[in-house]
């Protein structure tokens, strides 16, 4: 993460929400203005560039006032739900640099856990399938017969569910993992949400 990242991190936590958004605002207006000088050679008062800032925000605040949002929030359960009596439930999560993989029994047991950290630069979609196929292995040493894997990257599900039209370079990675699932008497991959 860089500096400026952290920076603005930092100060979105110590300061208001109205106080970062128009630090934010006159941010972004002080970008546009710079674009305006070099590609267009007009150069405004600093503060003009203030003023339309604060105006926009006021603005924005104003019609989130009087407007219903466009994308409503829905509320959502987001629970973790219990496999069936006899079943593993394999939970398998991907970040940039690290893999998770969680099993649990149906009552909810913790069977064995795992952290896998990447060195490598991977994509998102390579990566959880990495942490499916490192689940399937750790299936297989707990000596599961059946198991629900979940992910919450559809992709990646889709791509299980359909592997044989799959000509992908993935695709045949995800061939060769379904290979690994005949052992099992009963193995599904499933898509979850996560929130």
């Amino acid at each position: 993460m860089s500096f400026a990242l952290i920076g603005l991190k930092t100060l979105s936590i110590s300061w208001t929400k109205k106080a970062f958004e128009d630090f934010i605002s006159t941010l972004w207006n002080i970008w546009n203005n710079r674009n305006n000088v070099i590609f267009r050679g007009n150069d405004e008062d600093a503060g003009l560039i203030w003023d339309r800032a604060c105006k926009l925000n006021d603005d924005f605040r104003s019609h989130n006032f009087s407007f219903q949002p466009i994308l409503p929030q829905v509320p959502r359960s987001c629970k973790w739900e219990k496999p069936s009596e006899g079943v593993t439930k394999v939970n398998v999560d991907a970040s940039a640099d690290a893999l998770g993989i969680i099993a649990r029994d149906s009552d909810g047991f913790v069977l064995r856990s795992k952290a896998v950290f990447i060195n490598r630069v991977v994509n998102s979609e390579w990566a959880e399938s990495n942490a499916l196929i490192e689940g399937f292995w750790l299936a297989h040493s707990l000596n599961s017969d059946k198991v629900i894997f979940e992910t919450d990257y559809a992709s990646i599900v889709n791509r299980f569910r359909k592997h044989k039209e799959d000509i992908m370079i993935l695709g045949h990675r995800i061939k060769e993992a379904c290979k690994m699932l005949d052992s099992f008497s009963k193995a599904d991959v499933n898509l979850v949400d996560r929130g």
